[in-house]
This record gives structure tokens, sequence and C-alpha cells, in this order.
């Protein structure tokens, strides 16, 4: 499936606004086949902690290059359902969080866990999609109607999102819209799956998904997608 809006032009623009340096401990939630993580790890030398529900993705993709075992990105890979978080209090630098809040079900919990394991002046770095704020009040009914299905179903509005951060203890230190990149990821859907229609139909759960992937599909829901920086500040 293709990967998350921007690629790794938005962990760029990330990486740069946050000043990380070569050696610094940093978090891939949400790690999947490890993308991140090895980008962050073979062009900058950070030093990459992986946690995701399955590291079976990571560990193949590992394999896949020749090392044959998962610390050739990862000198640690966990497996945990996010927002379970066995790290200890300020122990990373950065928590790079891509394509993955829009799925997590308990997001203030999560926000706490994350600020909880930031060191001071540490940064979170967000890219998801988002509402935008007109279709909010179409929206809100069906919203936490039960378990997310689809990224869509996660979605949150901009301003929901500031406070529910905000509320965490962060301080948003940049946002950024980069809607421009749902165009080449559908481009790419289209040119991997023929249509989009092939694609939603591929979706895991697509047979029962909610309202707003339905939404979204029909084209009455246009989500935006963002790229959002909050610093632990003390």
């Amino acid at each position: 499936m293709p990967g998350p809006g921007g690629g790794l032009h938005l962990t760029d623009r990330a990486f740069d606004f946050c000043g990380f340096a070569a050696g610094d401990r940093v978090l891939d939630a949400g790690c999947g086949y490890g993308v991140t993580g090895r980008y962050l790890s073979d062009e900058f030398g950070i030093r990459v902690v992986g946690i995701d529900i399955s590291i079976d993705r990571a560990v193949d993709r590992n394999r896949r290059h020749g090392t044959g075992r998962p610390s050739s990105v990862f000198p640690e890979l966990v497996q945990a359902r996010i927002p379970g978080l066995p790290f200890e209090e300020d122990t990373f630098k950065g928590i790079f969080c891509e394509c993955v809040f829009s799925l997590v079900q308990e997001k203030s919990s999560c926000l706490g866990e994350f600020y909880r394991i930031l060191r001071p002046d540490g940064h979170l770095v967000l890219s998801d999609l988002y509402i935008p704020e007109k279709y909010l009040s179409a929206v809100r009914q069906y919203q936490g109607e039960g378990p997310f299905t689809s990224c869509m179903e996660g979605a949150m509005g901009i301003i929901d999102l500031i406070r529910i951060l905000e509320s965490a203890g962060f301080t948003i230190t940049l946002m950024e819209d980069h809607t421009r990149f749902l165009k080449q990821l559908a481009g790419q859907i289209v040119f991997e799956y023929g249509s989009l229609d092939r694609f939603w139909d591929a979706l895991p759960g697509a047979a029962g998904c909610g309202r707003l992937t339905h939404m979204c599909r029909t084209g009455s829901l246009k989500l935006g997608y963002g790229l959002f920086v909050a610093t632990k500040y003390h």
C-alpha cells in the first residue's frame, strides 16, 4: 500500500525544524516497515527505537537489506499497542508519529505518554490527515461511533488537535498544510491499483467501513494533510 502523504519530504522538513543531531535518541511510533527509522538512521545518524503493534514487518525489511537482524535500523524494536509505551520518563529527544495518530483510539492517553517519555525541549512530530473546518459540523455526529476501521475515521479537526495537544502539556511550534501531497498519493494509488475504487475495496475492513470513510469515498468529505510539531517545554 502507498506510504504516507509527502513521503520523506515531511520527515526532512520536521528534522530540519527540530534541529535533531546525530546520536539523538528518537522514537518511531507505529514504525510499520521501518521506512522512517531507516531514513533517520542512514541519513542523519539518529538512534531510532521502533514500536509497533507488530514488529514482523520491520524485522523482515531489515532482513531483505541483508542484515539478518533488526538492530541494523533499530537498536531496539518493541512490540506494543499505543498508548502502552514501556519507556522511562525523559527518554527521547524526539518522537515521529507519521500517519499513525489518526488510528489511535485513546488519543489523550497517547499524548500523555508521548509527553512523559520526551525529554525537556523534546519534539513530537505528527504528520497526518485532518478534517477541514468546513466539514466538521457535518461529520461530528459520526465521530466516535466505534473502533476506527481506517485513518479517515480517526482524523481530527485542526482546532480539536490544537486543544488536545495543549491539554497534554505541549506547545505547538509548527503547523503546515501539505494537502497537495494527497493528490500525489491519489495518482500513485491509481497507478498501483488501476482506480481509486479498487484501492478503497482493498483497504482492511472496507466491507464494514465507517461513515467518514464512506463520505471520503463518495467525495462528500475531502480531508487535508498536515505537519505538526509540538514541543515539551518546562
